[in-house]
């Protein structure tokens, strides 16, 4: 290379001139000297240039495109892996499915059965007919208190309301003096599982909401409700009860009721409609006011001067009736 400025013959790679210090013309460095005109030597001068910023997208999709690239035994692995977790995500949806179901028929397997007692018949023949081991009373205190029965049926499984267990549902029988069966209760406590006021609806029902002659599939289906109570007799009518509570917005808390209606299984129609309500603050929250007063003799106290001993005093105290005390 030729220095233009004072002429001197310089070696091949200079930036500038080794007599002048004049800076030297060339248009492309070469590989052993950087943009600062440094010498670069050992391994560095080997490296490549820096690619151009514009290709960074194209270099990221290249990457991308590489860690994809499985072998044959992780993609195998990985169909497998899929796989699995289909299978498991289908045995769990069938689970859960046979546990609905399941449930379904238990909570309907009360009702089915006391569509079922043959109405007239001795008990004997219901319980060949139903299979239910009708007794005289059950090993639970608390349903055998509700009403007044001959025969009665509870299911196995439990149902917990209000904190207490107690079976799902509960079939009581009365019969006549020849051990025919006069009338049928049933009982569905899985209703009140959620709530002793039944289920929620979003306002009263009236026997407005029901028209004459309807049956009672379409009155579950109009109502949106299943029945918590039922008793059919002799005389082919059937009351059904649907246990439910709506929010008074007026009055500022939950109102609950029970509203009957009669059936004719002979019309297999409705014939009428009434309703109560359950007034729960005065059954639980309220003090019974004609409750007996229980009424005690006076004690006489007698004086320290009096001649009557302690030991006199407890001895009477002792003998005192009390047995006068009713519940």
């Amino acid at each position: 290379m030729i220095c233009k400025n004072c002429g001197t013959e310089c070696p091949d790679g200079n930036l500038f001139c080794d007599k002048c210090g004049a800076e030297l013309e060339t248009s492309v460095l070469p590989d052993n000297i950087d943009s600062k005109g440094r010498i670069i030597t050992g391994k560095k001068g080997k490296e490549k240039a820096a690619p151009d910023d514009g290709d960074k997208p194209k270099r990221e999709k290249a990457h991308k495109r590489e860690k994809i690239q499985l072998t044959e035994g992780q993609k195998a692995a990985r169909r497998k892996t899929l796989r699995g977790i289909g299978i498991a995500a289908a045995v769990i949806v069938v689970v859960v499915v046979i546990a609905v179901v399941v449930n379904l028929i238990n909570a309907n397997k009360g009702y089915t059965y006391a569509t079922k007692v043959p109405v007239g018949r001795n008990v004997d023949y219901a319980r060949s007919e139903t299979g239910l081991d009708f007794v005289k009373r059950s090993d639970n205190g608390m349903i055998n208190s509700m009403t007044d029965f001959d025969y009665i049926c509870i299911s196995d499984k439990k149902v917990r309301i209000s904190g207490s267990e107690q079976p799902e549902w509960a079939i009581f029988l009365t019969t006549d003096s020849e051990d025919m069966i006069t009338d049928v209760e049933f009982y569905d406590f899985t209703q009140l599982k959620l709530n002793w006021k039944g289920n929620k609806s979003d306002a009263m029902l009236t026997e407005n909401d029901l028209t004459y002659g309807m049956s009672i599939k379409n009155v579950n289906k109009t109502l949106g409700l299943k029945p918590y109570y039922l008793k059919r007799s002799v005389s082919n009518d059937s009351v059904y009860c649907y246990r439910y509570y709506y929010t008074d917005e007026e009055a500022g808390y939950d109102r609950a009721y029970n509203y009957y209606v009669d059936f004719s299984e002979t019309e297999l129609q409705v014939r009428s409609v009434s309703y109560c309500e359950i007034e729960y603050a005065k059954v639980i929250l309220n003090v019974n006011t004609n409750m007996p007063v229980l009424e005690t003799e006076p004690v006489d106290v007698q004086d320290e001067e009096t001649d009557g001993s302690e030991e006199d005093t407890a001895e009477d105290a002792d003998t005192e009736d009390t047995s006068d005390i009713t519940e």
